[in-house]
């Protein structure tokens, strides 16, 4: 019941944020927007979008094989594909990651693996993100003297070394685990889940493996919002991308409206403010991320219904741990 209510709160909270974007950029400039944008660049941003995808697929199987866990390439695209359907209707992108993970184990056992593989392939990601706002940010901070900019990476920044901290410290993660002192059972399994991500400190070569998988996709988001920008004849600098468009992506991926619909579309409108793109082609670079999103979590829905679902079932069944 209380997860139900989550939810309709997360429908809410996203239609109000898209609503008032919508009242702060009138509906019909933004389709003007569209109408007189060079269709080109649209498609090639939308292949670059895709190829992220691929790459975040090879990387999460690597991860899993790593752990002991052998996928195929067909049964890693599927997984990864159809949670992208499951996110459009979650806050984040949470329930796709619970997917895969769910497909995966039911299919080869050891949960907590192929867990760990799925928070590792994000920290991975998250990691890659920050280092590249943060050198972007250092080559072309004479772009951006907002402290909005400044003030969100420093954030990034932070929360990227409690998470390492996190993750990689046994003594650090067993005193945050104290918080679950009266739950004793609780605490004990998410020390014991920790365990299975020390390997990843224990074998840093598969860290900076799945790292160097995660920095080509960091690269690349930003490479295609630089690619939609030049669809409307905007004439920034890809510097200024690199800086501001993993903070973007960061902020669309807290766990408050669906797909991070609206978080997304109003930091982008802010930060792409500050050095003079205009709101309704700010929130145009953005509402196409989404679109992207929503086409790959339909492509995914397909996939579920029409092949995965069945292949699950009909070909498999559940390994025992």
């Amino acid at each position: 019941m209380k997860g139900k209510i989550f939810l309709l709160i997360r429908l809410l909270v996203t239609a109000a944020i898209l609503f008032a974007l919508f009242k702060f950029v009138p509906y019909e400039k933004l389709v003007s927007v569209y109408k007189d944008s060079k269709k080109g660049y649209l498609v090639f941003g939308f292949f670059i979008f895709v190829l992220c995808q691929i790459i975040g697929i090879f990387r999460w199987r690597f991860l899993l094989s790593s752990l002991g866990v052998n996928i195929s390439i067909r049964e890693a695209f599927y997984s990864y594909f159809c949670g992208l359907f499951l996110n459009l209707f979650f806050p984040s992108f949470v329930a796709g990651d619970v997917f895969r993970s769910f497909c995966i184990s039911y299919r080869h056992g050891d949960t907590g693996k192929v867990a760990s593989s799925v928070l590792m392939d994000r920290f991975s990601g998250a990691i890659a993100l920050t280092l590249v706002a943060l050198f972007a940010f250092i080559f072309g901070r004479s772009i951006v003297s907002s402290e909005g900019v400044i003030v969100a990476l420093l954030i990034l920044c932070a929360i990227a070394g409690f998470s390492s901290l996190a993750i990689f410290s046994k003594s650090f993660f067993r005193f945050l685990a104290r918080a679950f002192k009266k739950k004793p059972r609780l605490e004990e399994k998410l020390i014991s889940f920790h365990d299975k991500l020390y390997f990843f400190k224990n074998n840093p070569k598969i860290f900076a493996k799945s790292f160097l998988f995660s920095l080509p996709i960091q690269l690349l988001m930003p490479t295609g919002f630089f690619v939609i920008s030049r669809a409307f004849d905007v004439s920034l600098g890809a510097i200024y991308f690199f800086i501001v468009v993993p903070i973007v992506t960061a902020i669309a991926l807290i766990p408050i409206t669906i797909a991070g619909a609206g978080t997304r579309e109003a930091s982008a409108i802010y930060f792409f403010s500050l050095v003079g793109i205009e709101n309704s082609i700010g929130l145009g670079i953005s509402l196409l991320n989404l679109i992207y999103l929503i086409s790959m979590g339909i492509i995914g829905g397909i996939f579920y219904v029409g092949v995965y679902h069945k292949w699950l079932h009909s070909h498999f069944q559940p390994n025992k741990p």
